[in-house]
């Protein structure tokens, strides 16, 4: 009876034991500025799935944007951005900014996207005027170095979100791999089994962004933030660098089924989908448009910003000749009020539900730019695409999903009947893109958490353990020549020069010693006769 009672004891305590080292430890109310002053509505939209749950849990949250979380259930503090983005043709802009390789073009465009945020009144007022405390200070890092600076105002640990994959520019300073052999750069047009060439192209970009980028990118950004980055105690401030090195954790927009499957170190995670849900109930008029279409719907949108509206005529007819031709219902997000003609069997509206209809059973086909959100929201839900990239990371989102067999990509500079009629066609009728995009939808869904669930708790785990010092790599600590072991090169080259040296040293005393003796073994005869 006492052995049992015993026993049973024991159980319980390794019950409880066991129960308690599973438990969540416990986090206070966090007061946390989310500094995101860009004017990048898709980006933001990416991340505010976050920032509402951050809310929602109860914690504090100071945003500085241009947009507001509408869909906060609780109070929040909005420093509102002026919007100053005027409508512009990024279809006009985008054929010349194709032209010149990304790494050049962004030495100026991100230290130009930057200012252009911080020089607008409301977001110098905050940083010269704001005397609040914050535990966390998010920012987004878009071409935004110089926004870790905030981080020092408020003496708090920095997040950095990415609104894409971490890329050799950012990698860098945190010592996250970035090796150019397998790891194809996010604006490449390239797989992880690259050519020769491909690798030798991939090699000279991330060469760019890190060691030219250096010298030239980056005193721009420090150029930025001292001018910007003004209040009590900035004539202390680190060095960008060291602050840079400093992030205690990055929130990365990327997954191996959206991108490409890449080592990180344990600062870095994987957030992708964050903004993806199931499908809500569509309001009456389009349920009976999705529900009564008896081949399908194909879903055309360009994204925020690229807008349909502004293609040329003779490019809207193309498309629209061979929308005709395929027996689907097309609805096609339009931001005009002028409305080209269009065949019986296209819709076209200012707005659409994105999330829902992709979401819904009887969507066939998605036909996008190849935006990062919107290639994530697709894999979600499962549906092909065909991508007509414009510029930036669409063309590599899109090559990497036509790799995955999820995917045709038509470059929108590259448009023609053929090219986009052709790819439509295959897409609706060959059932293996469906059936693949369904696999790949499963697989992206399976994770232990849900990608917001997980955000969320790592933004919480840096606050609970005052930054989370211990999830930085021993890399950081280490000079550029010390990580690629050009130093233990050099000292086994020595030793490989030393080792050849002294061999052939040994090489020269045997065999010299041994001709001499033959020379000496030899000689006495000739001597000899020479006596005679």
């Amino acid at each position: 009876m006492i052995m049992q009672l015993l026993a049973l004891l024991t159980v319980l305590l390794f019950a409880v034991t066991s129960s308690s080292e599973g438990q969540k430890l416990p986090v206070k109310q966090l007061s946390i500025l989310a500094f995101l002053p860009t004017e990048g509505k898709s980006h933001f939209m990416g991340f505010k799935p976050l920032l509402e749950a951050l809310v929602s849990r109860g914690h504090n949250v100071t945003l500085v944007a241009p947009f507001p979380l509408d869909g906060a259930k609780r109070p929040y503090r909005h420093i509102k951005v002026e919007s100053t983005l005027a409508d512009f043709d990024m279809l006009k802009i985008a054929k010349f900014v194709n032209l010149v390789p990304t790494p050049l073009h962004l030495w100026w465009f991100g230290p130009h996207i930057s200012e252009t945020s911080l020089d607008k009144p409301s977001v110098a007022n905050f940083i010269k005027s704001d005397r609040s405390s914050f535990d966390l200070v998010m920012f987004e890092n878009f071409y935004h170095e110089c926004f870790v600076s905030i981080g020092h105002k408020y003496g708090a640990p920095v997040i950095q979100l990415l609104p894409f994959s971490a890329n050799s520019r950012v990698s860098q300073w945190q010592s996250n791999p970035y090796n150019p052999a397998y790891i194809p750069d996010l604006v490449s047009t390239f797989g992880s089994n690259m050519t020769f060439l491909q690798r030798t192209s991939n090699a000279v970009s991330a060469f760019f962004y890190t060691a030219v980028s250096r010298l030239v990118y980056m005193p721009r950004q420090r150029a930025v933030a001292e001018k910007h980055f003004v209040y009590p105690g900035h004539e202390h401030r680190p060095d960008l660098v060291d602050m840079l090195r400093n992030i205690s954790l990055t929130l990365v927009n990327s997954h191996p089924v959206v991108g490409t499957a890449v080592p990180m170190v344990p600062s870095y995670v994987h957030v992708a989908g964050m903004h993806c849900v199931p499908p809500a109930p569509l309001p009456e008029d389009l349920k009976q448009i999705m529900d009564n279409s008896k081949e399908g719907v194909v879903y055309f949108s360009l994204g925020s910003v690229v807008k349909s509206s502004k293609m040329p005529k003779e490019t809207v007819s193309l498309l629209l000749s061979e929308l005709s031709k395929i027996e689907q219902t097309v609805l096609w997000k339009w931001e005009a009020e002028d409305v080209p003609q269009l065949p019986k069997n296209v819709i076209i509206r200012k707005w659409f539900p994105q999330n829902d209809i992709l979401g819904h059973p009887n969507c066939k086909l998605f036909i996008t730019h190849g935006g990062v959100q919107s290639t994530t929201e697709s894999v979600y839900h499962g549906v092909p695409m065909l991508a007509v990239p414009v510029f930036g990371d669409q063309k590599g989102n899109s090559l990497r999903a036509q790799y995955r067999g999820i995917a045709i990509q038509v470059p929108y500079f590259e448009l023609t009947h053929e090219a986009f009629g052709s790819a439509l066609h295959k897409l609706l009728i060959d059932p293996t893109y469906r059936e693949n995009a369904k696999k790949s939808s499963v697989m992206f869904r399976d994770n232990p958490l849900p990608p917001l669930e997980k955000a969320v708790f790592w933004i919480e785990y840096v606050a609970r353990h005052g930054g989370a010092k211990h999830l930085r790599t021993a890399a950081n600590d280490l000079y550029w020549f010390q990580y690629l072991l050009l130093d233990v090169l050099l000292l086994v080259s020595f030793v490989i020069v030393l080792v050849a040296w002294m061999i052939k040293k040994m090489l020269w005393c045997v065999f010299g010693r041994c001709c001499r003796r033959s020379r000496n073994v030899a000689s006495p005869p000739a001597a000899e006769k020479k006596t005679q």
